[in-house]
């Protein structure tokens, strides 16, 4: 009987750990502009330092169980941005938290992209984690959280929904200091003020950008930016089977446990399982990508509809930096031999068809 309970506790923690693993996505992304691929045939250039921008990297976080990822894509990239512009240092935390309130208020239903998330920080700049820290709990499905209750029981239809999702009435953007310090008011918020007057104060110092073209139009494009050091952020269309997601054994799909720990994520082939069922169960994902190697070879098992499986070889990758944390996805990867826990490679081919790049033009 002790045993029975044990076995039954274990399969409750294991479900539980897969469901809190972080790997929460956003919603498919609309107008997508694919790169246009560059064959590289210029000797010596097949690779970038990867390892060189990896160590310029903030830590790798978690969104935990919302949908941030272009939020923490973003922001990792801001973060990033500033320590190789010589601003700021690896310990720089800034606030996925007070950038997914600019970006998603007054909207009903999360997911962002980088071209939003870019316009939000230069216009309405970000403060530090330490002022507004993320609060990784969804409150779209846990409404009666004491904090839920207390910032969105005021509001009603879609601005307590909007409030639900970015932890905040959504109508404080628009308000000033005395309205949001009114002691009598439910929309009370010292906080906020806080954080929006640090916000703007940083904006002013160090969010400054050349340009207000972000889409990167070719690999060649992308591929010059990571030689010189600089990361892109990555917007793709999700296919749960390619990225090993827990959702994969649920779709039917299936999933490899090595790669997922590697941080490995192939491709869905023609023919696939994961071609056809992902697309029936749409979603995005956003990563900061750091560095490439067009020599890299990966191979992986996939699914057919016809019941075979496939083992395909791939040549190139993007190695990328991602929000998952560091105890599930990513946990054994490593990068040109080194361990880097949350970090991961995407196939080119896969990163090609499906996906957009983003650079942020932050002036030095």
């Amino acid at each position: 009987m002790k045993l029975l309970v044990f076995l039954m506790v274990a399969a409750i923690n294991v479900q539980a750990y897969a469901q809190y693993d972080g790997a929460y996505l956003d919603p498919l992304y609309k107008n997508m502009v694919h790169p246009k691929v560059v064959k590289n045939n210029n000797k010596g250039l097949e690779s970038s330092d990867t390892l060189s921008v990896v160590e310029k990297m903030t830590p790798v976080r978690s969104q935990q169980s919302r949908g941030t990822c272009s939020i923490f894509s973003a922001i990792a990239m801001l973060e990033g941005m500033l320590v190789i512009n010589g601003k700021m240092d690896t310990d720089v935390d800034l606030s996925e938290e007070y950038l997914e309130y600019t970006v998603v208020r007054n909207k009903t239903s999360d997911g962002s992209n980088s071209w939003s998330n870019f316009n939000a920080l230069r216009r309405y700049g970000v403060p530090t984690e330490a002022t507004l820290p993320y609060e990784g709990q969804n409150w779209e499905s846990s409404p009666f959280l004491p904090m839920a209750k207390q910032r969105c029981g005021h509001l009603e239809g879609n601005s307590q929904k909007s409030c639900l999702i970015v932890h905040r009435d959504p109508a404080l953007l628009g308000m000033t200091d005395e309205q949001i310090l009114d002691e009598d008011k439910p929309f009370y918020d010292p906080e906020f003020v806080a954080a929006r007057t640090e916000a703007t104060q940083f904006k002013n110092d160090y969010i400054k950008y050349s340009s207000t073209s972000y889409s990167l139009w070719s690999t060649a494009q992308v591929k010059q930016l990571l030689q010189k050091g600089i990361p892109v952020t990555l917007g793709i269309e999700f296919f749960y089977g390619a990225w090993n997601h827990r959702k994969a054994d649920e779709f039917g799909i299936g999933r490899s446990a090595e790669n997922w720990a590697k941080g490995i994520v192939g491709h869905p082939e023609p023919g696939s399982v994961d071609l056809e069922k992902s697309k029936e169960n749409p979603a995005g994902h956003s990563v900061l990508v750091v560095g490439y190697d067009d020599t890299k070879i990966v191979e992986t098992t996939v699914k057919m509809k016809d019941g075979t499986t496939k083992t395909f070889t791939y040549r190139g990758v993007y190695y990328f930096k991602n929000s998952w944390g560091t105890s599930s996805f990513g946990v054994n990867a490593e990068i040109e031999g080194e361990s880097k826990p949350g970090y991961g490679m995407i196939v080119q081919k896969h990163a090609h068809q499906h996906g957009s790049f983003y650079y942020m033009p932050l002036m030095k």
